[in-house]
């Protein structure tokens, strides 16, 4: 993973609400599984689950390659 990659990972997952970020980095860096993040957090398994899920697309979406915007072309006529 290059560095600038890297960078921007590390932002992504510090932008991440507290809830959704601890979850993930006990499960991806700790290794642990959902049961043993709920009993570290002393929540359910099924919080434990929904926050993993919403880190994960909250990521996905942070980190997504941008989509350039198409520009109207102005050449075009729009007839009635």
């Amino acid at each position: 993973m290059a560095r600038q990659e890297l960078q921007q990972l590390e932002q992504a997952i510090a932008q991440l609400p507290e809830g959704c970020r601890t979850v993930l980095l006990l499960c991806k860096i700790e290794l642990l599984s959902h049961q043993e993040i709920a009993d570290r957090l002393g929540i359910a398994v099924s919080t434990v689950e929904k926050q993993h899920a919403r880190a994960l697309r909250l990521l996905r979406a942070s980190l997504a390659p941008r989509q350039p915007v198409a520009e109207p072309d102005l050449k075009t006529e729009v007839r009635s």
